[in-house]
């Protein structure tokens, strides 16, 4: 099993990257929270978490920017009608801390923003998930972190916030992709000025 790896990273595309080491490019499967974390190509000594999936004749890598995101993985695998193409939307769409807080909560619906992921499998998600969260040593600090957010997610639970949020996200961005611009919001803005801020970060239009 493949642990990690420490090279050069000589290639990204929307799904994977290509880190070189040791004379070999290991092509590994990314999610968007990772990809974002990547620094320029060519930058060596890039190090990822890794995982292996082997089904037929098919063996395939993933790489995670951190361990909690790993674990998370390797648990969404496991849950019936998920597989690694879903895993990798899910953790496209929420940050680890993000996905503990909704599986604390029970919010399926909110699961199923993330692409592939309908309602059946997003409920089974949230049975799943609970106790490995509460019980797993990686995972089960996820949950600890929920309460003591930060200001950025605590200016989440406001109006403005899912009003701003739906604004952007009707103009093509991806509910990742607004959480991301938002991280700097202290929960003291406005509408007009949270959505002032999301534009800013996101580059003023979606690509």
């Amino acid at each position: 099993m493949i642990e990690r790896l420490r090279g050069t990273l000589v290639d990204v595309d929307s799904e994977h990257c290509v880190l070189f080491v040791g004379g070999v490019g290991f092509s590994l499967g990314v999610s968007l929270s990772t990809r974002s974390q990547l620094p320029p190509l060519g930058t060596p000594d890039v190090r990822l978490f890794c995982t292996m999936r082997v089904k037929d004749d098919d063996i395939s890598l993933y790489g995670f920017a951190t361990i909690e995101e790993r674990a998370l993985f390797e648990r969404l695998v496991a849950v019936s009608g998920v597989g690694p193409k879903g895993a990798l939307a899910i953790l496209s769409a929420f940050s680890p801390s993000e996905l503990a807080g909704i599986v604390a909560s029970g919010d399926a619906t909110r699961l199923t923003s993330a692409k592939g992921i309908g309602k059946k499998t997003a409920n089974r998600l949230i049975v799943d998930l609970e106790g490995p969260l509460q019980n797993d040593p990686v995972l089960k600090q996820l949950v600890g972190g929920v309460a003591s957010s930060s200001p950025a997610a605590r200016a989440a639970t406001s109006q403005a916030f899912v009003e701003a949020k739906q604004a952007l996200m009707s103009l093509g961005f991806t509910e990742r992709e607004v959480l991301l611009a938002f991280e700097d919001a202290t929960g003291e803005e406005s509408l007009e000025e949270l959505v002032g801020l999301g534009l800013k970060n996101l580059g003023g239009g979606a690509s």
